[in-house]
């Protein structure tokens, strides 16, 4: 099926000031308050704790086999780990916003593919497509509808719909397999 065409309005000078001030701004809050746009010791702790809540586990499940109870416990560690892997260090860097350096920010990026993705996907997928398409029906595949989750009042709406409140936190976490 053929996507309709989007044309792109080339901003007019209030938008482009706006712009300007933004960034001045956000710039200037930046350098009165002594802080990096990049990574600080927050940063690394988080990255370390993150890393390692997903390492060990993994770690302990193929060497020790532990018993049904512990094996729960720890892939919900890894899950929890998995999330906050993929939503601070791997997105941060993949924005280049992780550290002033391009290559720690390719290796922190790349994050994603031990977790089980690809960053090449991610990267087409989110920083061409989505930041391109910002929440355009058809075009921006994070609001594309999946299965039996809806993201947009754009989209057609089903009779189950109207249950997404009850059983959205289950299947969101598997959308991104469809």
């Amino acid at each position: 099926m053929l996507k309709p065409v989007v044309k792109f309005i080339h901003p007019n000078a209030d938008s482009q000031r706006f712009f300007s001030t933004l960034r001045k701004n956000v710039d200037q809050y930046f350098q009165e308050n002594n802080l990096s746009k990049h990574w600080n010791k927050t940063l690394i702790i988080k990255t370390v704790v993150l890393l390692s809540a997903y390492i060990l586990p993994y770690i302990l499940l193929i060497t020790l086999r532990p018993g049904w109870p512990l094996e729960l416990m720890l892939w919900f560690i890894m899950g929890f780990a998995m999330a906050g892997v993929g939503m601070n260090v791997m997105y941060d860097a993949n924005h280049g916003a992780y550290s002033s350096n391009k290559r720690v920010n390719y290796w922190m990026g790349h994050t994603l593919n031990l977790l089980g993705a690809s960053v090449l996907n991610w990267k087409l997928q989110h920083n061409v497509l989505h930041h391109t398409y910002t929440n355009i029906v058809n075009m921006d595949d994070d609001i594309g509808d999946k299965a039996i989750m809806r993201f947009s009042p754009h989209t057609k709406a089903n009779w189950y719909h109207k249950l997404q409140f009850v059983y959205a936190f289950l299947f969101y976490s598997l959308s991104t397999l469809f």
